[in-house]
């Protein structure tokens, strides 16, 4: 038996009704730290500056769900630098409002030049899974895991590019990373289904190759189809594909502790509350049905 938290919500404002009306609609929310406070950049006295109000909320969120952080400005995989005033930054987050688990995304967002001056790509852009990256993101989860007090997750990630001549197939690379990092796996289902989509491959083998024993938290969404691309978009209801793959997955993660549904809120409007609840239970459902699971 797992500590299994159960089914949460990646929180954005469209959600509050739901939350004040449904409250039990949901085990825990997760959160993106980033989006919640202003970042002045490398070396800015006073860098990070969280807004009141949404500190306020997040506090009030604290005090009737339990809270878990996913965080999108590590970029872990920029070479050559790891930005320890982010760390720093966490670690107070962590204080202040307790989450259960943090995580990240198995990517880069930011490069730097000789003189450490930094540079947003505003998207997150994908690795080799070669021995070089490995051990890069090795030493850095590894410093991290040493200063946060709570399980660290990384998130396989979407890519609309692949690299020839690389050592390790992902599942193989996310396995032995969270083998010699000791991280957890964030394994987002809808990642899955956009790079099977966009690069023709099997869904269920790429489960497989897998070591599901490292998956603590499972993400689930909705896509779209833009020109011949396939988007990781959050755009409202979870594909079939993303539910069959959540029904495949689930009994084989005896560490699994929490499935988390994720939806911008430009498109509320696409399923309203009723659309999210019907999401929510119909996660809960297949959750019901595994024996390693004890639903809250």
């Amino acid at each position: 038996m797992n500590d299994f938290v159960g089914v949460g919500i990646l929180y954005n404002r469209s959600l509050d009704t739901l939350l004040d009306t449904v409250p039990d609609a949901v085990d825990y929310i997760e959160i993106i730290p980033d989006t919640w406070f202003s970042d002045k950049g490398v070396g800015a006295a006073g860098r990070f500056d969280m807004f009141p109000a949404y500190e306020k909320r997040i506090l009030e969120l604290g005090q009737r769900w339990p809270l878990v952080a996913h965080h999108v400005g590590f970029s872990l995989g920029t070479a050559g630098y790891f930005d320890e005033a982010y760390l720093d930054n966490v670690i107070r987050l962590q204080e202040q409002f307790g989450f259960l688990w943090n995580s990240d995304h198995l990517s880069y967002s930011k490069v730097h030049d000789e003189e450490v001056t930094e540079y947003s790509t505003c998207l997150a852009l994908p690795l080799t899974f070669d021995e070089e990256v490995m051990e890069m993101l090795t030493g850095k989860i590894g410093q991290i895991k040493e200063k946060v007090d709570t399980p660290f997750l990384m998130e396989n990630n979407v890519y609309f590019v692949k690299f020839n001549e690389e050592k390790y197939e992902e599942g193989a690379f996310l396995a032995e990373l969270c083998n010699r990092s000791g991280c957890g796996l964030l394994l987002d289902l809808h990642n899955v289904h956009a790079n099977a989509t966009n690069f023709n491959f099997d869904r269920k083998q790429f489960i497989d190759s897998l070591d599901l024993k490292d998956v603590v938290e499972i993400h689930i969404a909705g896509g779209n189809v833009i020109g011949e691309m396939y988007l990781d978009s959050h755009s409202g209801r979870c594909n079939d594909e993303v539910w069959e793959l959540l029904d495949y997955v689930v009994p084989n993660c005896p560490n699994l502790r929490g499935v988390t549904f994720e939806f911008h809120e430009s498109y509320f409007n696409t399923m309203g509350n009723e659309g999210i609840l019907e999401q929510l239970e119909h996660a809960r459902a297949i959750c019901l049905k595994s024996k390693n699971i004890v639903c809250p």
